[in-house]
This record gives structure tokens, C-alpha cells and sequence, in this order.
């Protein structure tokens, strides 16, 4: 159908580390993976760019909020997170109602510990990043599109609503990091407890693709 030349891709993604990786963080990652690209006039490729968010871990414990204030406590509350921001390449021939594809990717590892103030509402009073690092990222893999809705609008826009299964090998450079419970408080401040490894992980993703 004509006017299908950009995508909105939008899924859930469970990283599987790998190597030393999987040695040092013993535990997979949970996040999300967003995408957008913009289809190749008359070839079966698709280039655009996009993102994705892990978490590895997270602690939480009760503080004063003030030392003058000892009757009132707040939530301090520490993650450790990865955001891979990619350029994008996927080969999607489209054979009807179920359509597999193949992806390539180029960016970047952020990894990085941030600790920040919570309310009763779950809200974020305030934070600030501990520590992070840069590291690059290659990845290729591929899934299947699954089509569940293609019409038009009242106004003769395409519309096209897709299920999309994914499963990515990320190769990641090697990085400084903390892992869940290394960023340690004490009486003269902060302790960093750093691991050192590369960053390579299998992502798995099922989610939605917006065609219009």
C-alpha cells in the first residue's frame, strides 16, 4: 500500500548478558527498545534511528531527611542502568500477513548509577548520576513482523499496526560500571565498588510496530 514509508516501533526487551558480562551482573536486564525509520523508495530497506533502556539493578533504604529533622524519613533509591542510542538498518522484504526481517545496528553503550530522593507518590524529588561511562555498541539480529491491522483513515491516511518478535546480539565495548549494591554509603561518604568488563548481550523483544 502506498504510504507505508515510516515506522514507530515500540517493545519490551529482556537483555541476556553475555561472557564476562553475564559473569559480573549474574542476572538478566529489563527495558524498553523504541525505534523510528523511514522506508527506501523502491527497495526493501528501511534506515532510521533508536534507543534502548535497561535497568540492571536497584537498591532502595530509608533516610533521614534531615539531620535537624529526624522525625521525617525519605526514600533514597539507586539504579543501575544502560541506555544504547543506535543508528539503524533493517532489510524487510514483506511477504503479507507475516513478514521476517533482518537489522543492523551502530552506537553507543551509556552505562551509568544514579541515585535520586523518592516521595509516598513514587515521584523523584531529586537525583543526580554517581558515575557513568561510554563504550560503543554493534549489533545484528532479526524477528518477525506479524500484521494485525492495515487501512485508511477518513482522511485517506494509511494506518498499519504490526506484532513484532526480535532477538538481537549486542556486542558492547568494554566498560566501568557498578552493579546492584556497589554504590555504598558510609560515614565519610561514598564508596564505588567498579567492575570491569565488555558489554555484550543478547536482546529479546516483543512488541509493536506503527506504519503509517
Amino acid at each position: 500500500m502506498n504510504g507505508q514509508n515510516y515506522n514507530i516501533d515500540l517493545s519490551f526487551a529482556l537483555g541476556d548478558p553475555q561472557g564476562s558480562f553475564a559473569q559480573t551482573l549474574d542476572r538478566n536486564a529489563y527495558g524498553v527498545d523504541a525505534s523510528f525509520t523511514t522506508k527506501i523508495p523502491k527497495m526493501p530497506v528501511h534506515i532510521g534511528a533508536g534507543f534502548i533502556f535497561q535497568n540492571f539493578g536497584w537498591t532502595e533504604r530509608n533516610e533521614h531527611f534531615n539531620s535537624n529533622i529526624p522525625e521525617v524519613d525519605v526514600r533514597v533509591r539507586t539504579t543501575n542502568n544502560m541506555i544504547t542510542p543506535h543508528l539503524l538498518l533493517r532489510l524487510e522484504p514483506g511477504f503479507g500477513l507475516i513478514s521476517p526481517f533482518l537489522e543492523g545496528s551502530v552506537g553507543f553503550n551509556y552505562l551509568y548509577t544514579h541515585s535520586s530522593v523518592i516521595n509516598d507518590w513514587d515521584e523523584e524529588m531529586s537525583g543526580t548520576v554517581n558515575y557513568d561511562y561510554l563504550t560503543s555498541n554493534f549489533g545484528m539480529g532479526g524477528g518477525l513482523k506479524v500484521r494485525l491491522y492495515e487501512g485508511f483513515d477518513d482522511d485517506g491516511e494509511f494506518m498499519g499496526v504490526a506484532l513484532v518478535l526480535r532477538a538481537r546480539r549486542m556486542i558492547g565495548g568494554e566498560a566501568l560500571y557498578m552493579r546492584e549494591g556497589d554504590l555504598v554509603s558510609t560515614a565519610g561518604g561514598l564508596e564505588y565498588n567498579l567492575n570491569k568488563s565488555r558489554t555484550d548481550l543478547t536482546t529479546f523483544n516483543i512488541g509493536f510496530m506503527f506504519n503509517f
